[in-house]
């Protein structure tokens, strides 16, 4: 009994959503044990467990989407590095003190990691036509949901500048033209 060109279609459609689906699942993967060892550090273990589950959700249904959605996931995961990194390194140190104004260290490194963040995928985001915010709201999201458990050693403040940051960094592409 021969399938209906109908019925073919569906088959050949659930195959090719499976194999996207496949696909991106090891990208999601690998960020497991990074999500198992922010748990272990993170001041705030539920918030490490929430972010680190949407940053694996959120890369497998970029990456299973696909377009200028699955191109943010790489350069969005890297952006997130020097969020992650900075503040988890800076955690322990104590504040600096100009006159009567005193500062974490762990906050400036939230806002210093954000800020590269925003400009690593502002820059990437200037290149691309078509798409550009669609890209730097799946990148950013990643980068964001990346960084927040070392932000977090600042407390509220901290998630507050990594997010001021990011904004001031990627704020000039948001505001440039789009090429012509």
């Amino acid at each position: 009994m021969a399938l209906s060109e109908a019925a073919l279609f569906a088959r050949a459609r659930r195959a090719y959503e499976r194999g996207r689906l496949q696909a991106a699942l090891w990208p999601a993967a690998l960020l497991v044990p990074v999500v198992a060892w922010s748990w272990t550090w993170c001041r705030y273990p539920a918030l490490a467990v929430v972010c680190g589950t949407a940053l694996v959700a959120l890369t497998l249904v970029f990456r299973w989407r696909g377009r200028v959605w699955a191109r943010g996931v790489g350069p969005g995961l890297a952006a997130g590095l020097p969020p992650l990194v900075v503040p988890f390194l800076m955690r322990e140190a104590s504040q600096v003190c100009v006159g009567e104004i005193c500062c974490s260290l762990c906050l400036i490194g939230c806002v210093g990691g954000g800020l590269a963040a925003g400009a690593i995928l502002g820059r990437r985001a200037a290149s691309i036509g078509e798409g550009r915010g669609a890209f730097l709201a799946a990148a950013g999201t990643l980068a964001l949901l990346a960084g927040a458990p070392a932000c977090a050693f600042a407390g509220v403040a901290g998630l507050a500048g990594l997010l001021l940051g990011f904004a001031g960094g990627s704020a000039p592409v948001l505001l440039a033209r789009s090429p012509a």
